[in-house]
């Protein structure tokens, strides 16, 4: 029997497709994972990293108002070998984990280009 995938797995299975994306995930704001795709070797506790990433969007968008720099609409945060972005969906936040492989500007066009299509899924 075929496995009948939801629109937002789809949309987070699209993201896995790209070179170099290892996971992609919406949270809700309050910490809660909503849903997750998480490829190869990829293994990472869905619950901590939906809390890690509100705490750190809570903190990002606290600096921002502190600053007076507007509205936050995505953080991304480069380690040695990797990517983590987010990005502001409305109701809650798309998160992509990436190697180096992955092209950077090509995954912030992909998190705008797919934001109304994340936010008719929530």
């Amino acid at each position: 029997m075929a496995r009948v995938s939801s629109p937002m797995r789809v949309v987070l299975t699209d993201f896995t497709r790209i070179e170099g994306v290892q996971a992609a995930a919406i949270v809700s704001k309050d910490g809660f994972i909503i849903d997750h795709v998480f490829i190869g070797e990829t293994s990472f506790d869905p619950d901590s990293l939906a809390a890690m990433v509100t705490t750190l969007y809570g903190a990002a968008t606290r600096l921002g108002d502190e600053l007076n720099l507007g509205d936050i609409t995505g953080v991304i945060i480069e380690y040695r070998n990797n990517y983590i972005l987010f990005d502001d969906v409305g109701e809650a936040l798309v998160v992509i984990v990436a190697d180096r492989r992955a092209i950077l500007g090509r995954l912030r066009y992909e998190l705008r280009k797919q934001r109304e299509r994340i936010r008719s899924v929530l």
